[in-house]
């Protein structure tokens, strides 16, 4: 959710408009800016205080072996046909990866539809709709109890590059100062939103200026090592995916895990815009009031959480 920002409107398009000097999308971009700024501030939480900024622990070395144990963690709520169609998508580019993960983890959500999983996967039903942090802490307890040694976390409208699972074990084994990796999430969509999502990189995390380290990435397309996983929860306090993987981050590297951008770890996010104008802008606006609102639950949880963000850059998606 790299569009999250205290500064005030005009500083934000500001930034924006020389950022993208030169560039054939400006103008509709900060059109478009305008309508999430406006929508994501509307519902979003106020930031007042101030706090110091205390650098990040040293990264801690990971300990990830040679030939790791893999799992992918899925939490799922099936609800229309679109969403049947995700998980198919996302599941058929598991089974196409060039370097087969150990276990495939779906918890589902409570989903008023009955999904049918076919082939090896472990499917855990909740009984009632508890959101998707809980069904990702199930999941992650369950992917510690098969003794993994990477966990990695997608959604089911997104579709996995063939080499995902290969790229996130070769670079834990050959960045060991990092224990989280994020990827590069590029939009799926054939839409003028979708490329807005691409040139803000609204799915690719914050990285810590002059650094290359993560302040966060995002749970659509994020591996983490054991370690990771036995020390940090997901915070239950956010019901929806919105702000809780920025919370989960914050914590990880509070205690010195260290998180990096990975841009061949590439991920095609279905964000559901459509040919309809009126559908698509609803949808549009729906995404950054469901941000806001998480952002106003993540400002309880970590109140100095802009003191952070102001030190960072957003990361465009790379469409090499």
């Amino acid at each position: 959710m790299s569009s999250l920002s205290n500064l005030p409107y005009g500083k934000i398009l500001d930034y924006w408009y020389e950022k993208l000097s030169g560039n054939q999308h400006r103008k509709k971009f900060i059109i478009t800016k305008m309508v999430e700024v406006f929508t994501f501030k509307s519902y979003s939480g106020r930031y007042k205080d101030r706090y110091d900024y205390k650098e990040f622990p040293q990264p801690k070395y990971n300990a990830v072996p040679s030939d790791p144990v893999f799992s992918i963690v899925i939490p799922a709520y099936i609800a229309t046909e679109q969403d049947r169609c995700n998980i198919k998508n996302l599941l058929s580019s598991i089974e196409g990866q060039t370097l087969k993960p150990a276990f495939i983890i779906i918890v589902d959500d409570c989903s008023p539809i009955k999904y049918e999983y076919q082939g090896n996967i472990s499917v855990n039903r909740l009984e009632r709709n508890s959101g998707p942090a809980k069904a990702r802490n199930i999941g992650k307890e369950i992917a510690l109890q098969f003794r993994s040694d990477i966990i990695a976390f997608a959604d089911t409208d997104c579709i996995l590059n063939e080499e995902w699972v290969k790229t996130i074990t070769d670079n834990f084994l050959n960045e060991k100062q990092f224990n989280i990796l994020s990827g590069n999430t590029v939009s799926f969509d054939n839409h003028w939103y979708g490329t807005y999502h691409n040139i803000n990189g609204t799915l690719n995390g914050r990285v810590i200026k002059n650094s290359d380290r993560l302040l966060y990435g995002t749970t659509a397309n994020l591996a983490v090592t054991a370690e990771v996983a036995r020390e940090i929860n997901f915070n239950e306090n956010f019901p929806f995916a919105a702000g809780e993987d920025i919370e989960f981050c914050f914590q990880a590297n509070k205690k010195g895990f260290s998180i990096k951008h990975v841009s061949a770890m590439l991920v095609e996010h279905n964000f559901g815009y459509s040919k309809n104008p009126y559908h698509s802008f609803k949808k549009f606006r729906s995404l950054f009031k469901k941000y806001g609102a998480g952002e106003k639950i993540l400002l309880k949880q970590v109140p100095e959480y802009y003191t952070y963000f102001d030190q960072t850059n957003e990361i465009p998606v790379s469409l090499e």
